[in-house]
Formats: C-alpha cells, structure tokens, sequence
C-alpha cells in the first residue's frame, strides 16, 4: 500500500475521487462529471451524508459532507476517509483519491485522512479460505498542500495505519496459532531484516537465572513454554534518548486456577493486545517510521493455564526485585508477568521512560466503557503527552489517581505484596497499577491499561470488530516528537 501527496485527482476506471465537502461547501467537479442539476437536490447538506456520482467509461465521484468548517475535526476527516477507501474497494477501484481542497490546510487533517483511509477495509477473519483480498494499492491525499509538515503528516499517518493492521493480524490469531514460542518468532522476523534493530528472546531457564519467580509462576500450569522479547531499535545517528515499550502478552489467559467463567472465554486469546501494540510499533519502525529515539521493546508472552502443576491462590512467588507476593487471584496474572518484565526494563536497559500497555483489568470496564483507555503514572508529563496524542489519534485515554495510600492497599499480610487488594476496596484498575508502581525502581513510568479498548468500542468506518490495535498509533507518535 502506498499512501502519497499528490496535487491531482482523476476520476477514471481505477480511481475514485473523493470529495471532502463541508456543510455549506460546494463541490468543485470536471467538466465530465455529471451536472450539478442532476444531483444537487439529492446530497443534502448534512453531515455524514453520501453521494456516488456516476460518470462514462466507469468515472466515479463519491462526495462525502463533513460538518461545517469551524467544527470539523480529525475524527470527521478520518471517519469520512474510511468511508471512501471502503467504498473504493467495493468498486474495485485500485486508487483512491481524498481530496481536501475544500478544507483548511492542515497538516493534521491530511494525518487523518491517511490513517481512516490506511485502516479501513480491514477483514478480521484471518483464517478465513475465503479472506477479502483488498484491491486499493495506492491512496492519495489531493488538496492538502506541499507543506514540509503535511508530508510529514502523511508519512506518520500511512506508519500509524500499517503499525494498527500489524497489531490487529496479531490480535486475531488463536492461542492454538499464536502461543509464546511464537510470538517470539514473530518478533524475530520483524526485526531481522533490518540494521536498525536486534531482537534476543529469553527462555525460562534464563528467566529462572535473574530470578523472575512472578512470570514462570504464571507460565508453570502451561505446557508451552514462556518467553521474554526483547528488542531493539537504534536510529542511525545519535539517540535522542532511551525510550522502553512494554507489552503484556498473555495469548491466553483461563484465569488458571481461578478459572474465568466460561461465557466469551474465547475473547482471552486478545490478552496479548499489549504485547500486540509494542510489535506493531516495531514493525512500522523497521519500515521506515520516523524516531530518534533508542528503543527497546520487551514482551513478557506467557500462557496462563489450569493443570496439576499450577499456581494456586495462596501461593508465594519472589520477583526479579526480590519482593514477594501472595497470589490471591490467579486471574490477577498480567501484572505478575509485567512485574519481572518491568524490572528487567528498569534495571537491565536503564532507560529513560518506561511506558507499558496491557490488557490488565476488567475494572477498567466499569471506569470508563469502551470508550476510553486508562492512563496512570508517575511522569506527569509523559501521561499529559500521551492523552494529548492519544486523544488526536481517535483513542483517547483517561488519567486515573495513583498515590501512596492505593499503594498501600497491595501490601500483603504473608509476604511484601499481594497481587489484588483485598475484597470490597474497589478501585481495580487503580490496584494494578500501584501493584506495577512497585517493579519500576526510580525510572519515569507510564501505565496503558487497554483492557476496555482492544477488542471493544465504537464502529467506525476504519475499525471492524475483533483486535482493534489500540494504543500502537498513540505509541509511534510519541516516539515521532
């Protein structure tokens, strides 16, 4: 797929020209396409309203009204962009063309129309005979300006589509496809072919070496062994810093012994989304995305099985750090595996921020639906650049309270931690991060709980159901600053 700034459209047998026209706008069209008496009582000037102009020898124009031009946003061009590149595929159509002449010259608004466009189309049976192949091979974005920033804007936004879809492909594999051995070898190949990037994977035996007693607690019941991602990326000049993305990658998740009711279980094989987003990064990063940053990315990607040799509610296991914890929950699992996978970050790669992403608590349901992600933290100004990206990007998050006295609440009586707090103090997805505020030594840290937003939300144009890739764009933004 190429996405590219063009100062042209043409409607023609392989091209669908795309309109953008805000309320109270007037299309500008060709002498070939049809005249405006023809159609013009039809497209009504209301938002999200359509029209599919036909013209000789297969042209095609879709017009498309987005509200007026004070009150469009990003959401609105990236929405209606998606809606364009869908119905180009429906046409057959192998170019789409987005034209934004109609709207002010914002370098953002070309981002957007990039990602809805790069994102949508996208057929979630991924192991479906039949898959949808798509036809769409280049998108263009007419109208927009020749800026030094709009350029940039459009190569951000088709890395953002191509990390999403990565992330996705991943999210909607099944635990029998998609277990640790492979994730890992997944990870390998998206690093291997680039000089940038080097990728070494831990195994148990190692992970038993630096004492990571709270991951192999969680793999123990799993006949398929856990491993430890970690890659990196190197830009070629001097880093502009040290920057480490960690992601949970439970690719599935029973609750173990404190086995999870049977009903959507098969949802569990998305327990990996973090883990997912964190490798999307890395594969738009191998592509070409633009970062300065010295990166690393660890995946902590681990099955959580019942059987004989499982962890039992009750039991102590001793972190990487050294504390223990009492298991109250065997459910309460990914934060066992990102407590030795955030110690690891902090102590073996020393960077300068860790922001971890994980499908960590259903809490985070009942805080805030599927509409946003929760955000929590000890670098205040990291968390304000991500709700500022993240809300840009069409997957906002939301900062929750972390301080001492929810600290508190997760020492143990039996040993230093417990791995949830005790029954009827509330406040879930507040309790998983203060039990990670524990494994991160002194190093700036940011928390994505993405539990609500991975595989649930709104419909739009460029998201269909299954994986959502949330976060991955979000993340490859903050290493573009």
């Amino acid at each position: 797929m190429r996405t590219i700034l063009s100062d042209h459209a043409a409607a023609s047998r392989s091209e669908l020209h795309a309109i953008f026209v805000p309320q109270g706008g007037k299309p500008k069209l060709p002498a070939q396409a049809p005249a405006a008496s023809c159609w013009k009582a039809d497209f009504e000037d209301k938002a999200g309203t359509t029209m599919m102009l036909r013209g000789e020898a297969g042209k095609r124009w879709l017009l498309l009204r987005l509200p007026k031009l004070k009150e469009v946003n990003v959401e609105d061009v990236r929405q209606a962009a998606g809606v364009a590149r869908n119905r180009a595929e429906k046409l057959g159509k192998s170019t789409v063309s987005l034209d934004l002449s109609l709207l002010p010259k914002d370098a953002a608004f070309a981002q957007a129309a990039a990602e809805g466009a790069g994102m949508a189309s996208y057929d979630s049976g991924i192991c479906k005979s039949d898959r949808k192949k798509n036809g769409v091979k280049k998108i263009q974005i007419v109208g927009a300006g020749a800026a030094k920033a709009t350029k940039l804007a459009v190569k951000q936004g088709a890395f953002g589509a191509m990390a999403n879809l990565f992330a996705r492909d991943l999210q909607n594999l099944p635990a029998n496809l998609l277990n640790p051995k492979e994730f890992a070898r997944r990870a390998r190949k998206v690093c291997s072919p680039s000089p940038k990037m080097q990728c070494k994977v831990l195994g148990e035996r190692k992970m038993e070496e630096l004492g990571m007693g709270a991951l192999l607690g969680v793999s123990v019941g799993s006949h398929n062994e856990a491993q430890l991602v970690h890659m990196v990326y190197k830009p070629g000049r001097k880093a502009k810093g040290k920057i480490a993305l960690v992601g949970k990658g439970l690719t599935f998740d029973t609750g173990g012994i404190s086995l999870k009711p049977s009903g959507k279980m098969e949802d569990m094989k998305f327990d990996m989304s973090g883990a997912a987003a964190v490798l999307g990064v890395f594969h738009a990063l191998a592509k070409g995305a633009p970062c300065a940053y010295e990166v690393h990315g660890i995946l902590g990607c681990v099955e959580n099985m019942p059987g004989g040799r499982a962890q039992r509610p009750g039991d102590i296991v001793t972190a990487m750090n050294k504390m223990t914890i009492e298991v109250h929950n065997t459910d309460a699992e990914g934060r066992l595996v990102l407590a030795d996978c955030l110690t690891y970050t902090a102590r073996k790669i020393k960077p300068d921020r860790i922001y971890d992403m994980a499908t960590l608590t259903g809490a985070a349901i009942h805080a805030l639906g599927h509409l946003h992600s929760a955000v929590l933290g000890t670098d205040q100004k990291a968390i304000d650049k991500v709700l500022e990206k993240s809300s840009a990007l069409g997957e906002p998050c939301w900062q929750l309270p972390l301080n001492e006295a929810y600290r508190d609440l997760t020492r143990g009586k039996y040993a230093d931690l417990q791995n949830i707090y005790n029954s009827g103090e509330g406040a879930g997805t507040i309790a998983g991060a203060s039990f990670l505020s524990f494994f991160v030594d002194e190093v700036p840290w940011v928390h994505l709980d993405i539990a609500a937003t991975a595989w649930n939300g709104p419909s739009r144009s460029y998201m269909s159901y299954g994986g959502r890739g949330v976060i991955a764009r979000t993340m490859l933004s903050v290493l573009a600053e």
